[in-house]
């Protein structure tokens, strides 16, 4: 076995497995920030729901239901 028969069998499989990191970094940013975009969504429609529940609720004592 050859020096650059070596150096390829050890090679190719480091430089398979460091872009196999690489991806997983980049795969995992992208899952990151589609999951930080779904949490604003989801306090902006917990604000939504805090103010019905406000206007109900003075509604509901305009209107002396309770």
């Amino acid at each position: 076995m050859s020096n650059v028969e070596l150096y390829l069998t050890i090679g190719i499989p480091a430089f398979a497995v460091l872009i196999g990191i690489l991806m997983n970094a980049v795969h995992y940013n992208s899952v990151n920030a589609r999951f930080s975009s779904m949490d604003a969504r989801f306090s902006s429609a917990e604000i939504r729901v805090s103010n019905l529940d406000n206007r109900v609720t003075r509604i509901e004592a305009k209107l002396d239901i309770r």
